[in-house]
């Protein structure tokens, strides 16, 4: 199977589609899919949602990366922030959003997915390859979006956005009973350039911060009688100097 040029599809178009079967992951990293997804079952309740709204759960944490030598460190955790001008529905407030837990950052898969995603985008030939010596600040978030017959889960409640990262990537961990959320990627004019729907776990998108904007259409069950639900998870990166290079011990 030919392998999708990332890189170059980020480069031309803001934004890769990789599916499942053609995301090149170490065979023993696949064993570990499964365990990865049951993390979603350990969420909490989204806190931050308008009018008592229930329909978002999460998880999140940041880490240190240096691209050169593969370096992964967690950060200190602290409250989620975007601004005003990122996310209107919910921007410019410190958010208290739980952190990842013990099991989910063990996980084998979790972990190797930072410097693969990052392998994946075109920091040298768009940024340059000195930033590669550089540490990157990666935010790691869990979401679990809700629906049912009655009520809308709305992965993107803010509508057409940037994180304020350099790229970004969202990993389908589980899609169940779902109608609807299709993957939206505008221009920054908010111009529809494509949709597509991720429905197998680890299906995958790729995109440049920087040159588009995202967005999720709403969900609802598919069966009146089940709840439907959509586990993403999504990892932002950027490019931090400040956050320096801790000396060798």
């Amino acid at each position: 199977m030919v392998p999708v040029d990332v890189r170059g599809e980020l480069r031309s178009k803001g934004y890769a589609l990789v599916s499942a079967d053609r995301l090149e992951l170490a065979p023993e990293l696949r064993g570990y899919e499964a365990a990865l997804a049951r993390e979603w079952e350990d969420l909490e309740t989204d806190k931050y949602l308008k009018d008592g709204a229930r329909f978002r759960e999460r998880r999140y944490d940041r880490f240190h990366f240096v691209p050169r030598s593969g370096e992964v460190r967690l950060q200190p955790h602290r409250p989620y922030f975007q601004s005003d001008n990122a996310n209107q529905y919910a921007g410019g407030i410190q958010r208290d959003v739980a952190p990842l837990t013990g099991t989910t950052l063990a996980n084998a898969l979790m972990r190797e997915l930072i410097p693969y995603n990052f392998a994946r985008f075109p920091v040298a030939e768009e940024l340059g390859d000195e930033l590669l010596d550089d540490p990157w600040d990666v935010q790691c978030h869990q979401f679990r979006i809700i629906g049912s017959a009655t009520g809308l889960g709305e992965p993107t409640p803010e509508g057409p956005h940037r994180d304020e990262v350099d790229y970004g990537a969202i990993h389908l961990m589980s899609r169940t009973n779902v109608s609807g959320g299709a993957s939206q990627v505008y221009s920054p004019e908010k111009e529809l350039l494509t949709e597509f729907s991720l429905t197998e776990r680890m299906d995958t998108m790729y995109w440049a911060d920087r040159k588009v904007l995202h967005a999720v259409r709403p969900i609802v069950a598919a069966d009146a009688g089940r709840t439907a639900v959509r586990d993403v998870l999504i990892f932002g990166y950027r490019h931090a100097p400040e956050l320096g290079i801790p000396e060798a011990a």
